[in-house]
């Protein structure tokens, strides 16, 4: 099981994470713009196993990944809006997405915006994509039937997903278990009905 840490790689941290369960830690790196960049030349880039795009730009979206890409060993993306995530999908060079339901404010008159729709799921099937989900954002009922949603459309398309720790402080960590008992919860379809 992967989890995802913000900051510089440290022994300390993959060995407490080790201890909770999980196999591998990607040390995540933040851009969120151009000059971004222009610090990790300074940066030692062992420090960081993988490296979060967030922009809501589709035009520097795929420039952000190249450079990225070249520098990373990983890219994950975080889901800002349907085109971002189609995108970052359809993109050869991306591990992942991040929350695909991050940023949205409404839902559909019909259904919810989730993010991830079949087409999506398709597409993140095909091209062999992990769907990365934080528990940091389990924080209203509304997200709450977006990540339903976007779980059970994974699970209906094949789709790897995964519930991670998001987090920049190794206090907040979660252990793998704790997450599969989230994931267990959040799942539970059949409900207990009283027999009369």
């Amino acid at each position: 099981m992967i989890d995802l840490f913000v900051g510089k790689k440290s022994k300390e941290i993959e060995t407490q994470e080790k201890k909770k369960g999980f196999s591998e830690t990607l040390f995540l790196k933040i851009i969120k713009k151009e000059e971004d960049f222009k610090a990790l030349n300074q940066i030692d880039k062992q420090d960081y196993g993988a490296c979060l795009i967030q922009t809501e730009n589709i035009g520097r979206l795929n420039v952000f990944i190249d450079k990225a890409r070249a520098i990373f060993p990983k890219v994950i993306v975080l889901g800002t809006n349907d085109e971002i995530n189609r995108a970052s999908l359809e993109n050869r060079k991306t591990f992942g997405i991040l929350n695909p339901e991050f940023g949205r404010e409404k839902d559909y008159m019909s259904y919810r915006n989730s993010g991830l729709n079949h087409v999506l799921c398709k597409i993140a099937a095909q091209n062999n994509k992990i769907i990365f989900i934080s528990v940091d954002k389990l924080n209203s009922p509304i997200v709450l039937g977006r990540i339903i949603q976007n779980i059970k459309l994974c699970k209906k398309f094949k789709v790897k997903y995964q519930f991670v720790n998001l987090v920049d402080d190794s206090s907040m960590i979660r252990s793998a278990f704790e997450l599969k008992e989230i994931e267990r919860v959040l799942l539970k379809e059949k409900h207990f009905e009283r027999k009369n």
